[in-house]
């Protein structure tokens, strides 16, 4: 049987090393089949077709599910951190105990800045759309919404402010 000495340990140590130094060496900085890089960038547009004046959704009123599939879902669907899933009783119960208007003003007008925006982002939606959102998320999630609170006029302060 042959006898390993601290040596010849330490020369396959070196000899190792300088192996695969060498082969990742000889590897190509980048993959081979990598695309070209964009050579002009200021054709781009990124999210500029975002940025318009609001145009109202001009069809008829959208219900809460139509609205919830075309904007809201992006934060309050599955895989999001914070914002309550429709069939969440627990939060949206929470929600509901500090009052329905104070819910619907937090929808319309926005909250903490970044963690709501106005209308959930919307931007066509009108006031009585974001309702039914509203209404939607929550009796999804198994809480009741009071007929009081269903006729509910919601005002956008963004539409009461003085000329």
């Amino acid at each position: 049987m042959m006898q390993i000495t601290f040596n010849k340990l330490c020369m396959l140590a070196t000899a190792f090393l300088f192996l695969s130094g060498s082969v990742l060496a000889a590897m190509p900085s980048q993959p081979v089949n990598a695309p070209e890089p964009a050579k002009n960038l200021d054709t781009t547009t990124g999210f500029m077709q975002e940025i318009t004046e609001d145009r109202p959704h001009t069809g008829p009123t959208r219900s809460g599910l139509e609205v919830y599939e075309y904007r809201c879902k992006g934060c309050h669907g599955r895989n999001t951190q914070g914002a309550p899933m429709p069939d969440d009783k627990y939060e949206w119960g929470l929600r509901m105990n500090k009052g329905f208007t104070l819910l619907m003003d937090h929808a319309l007008n926005g909250y903490k800045d970044f963690l709501m925006p106005p209308k959930g982002g919307c931007r066509n939606c009108n006031e009585e759309e974001v309702k039914n959102a509203v209404i939607y998320m929550i009796e999804s999630s198994g809480n009741q919404v009071s007929l009081k609170d269903k006729k509910f006029k919601p005002v956008n302060k963004d539409s009461q402010k003085t000329k």
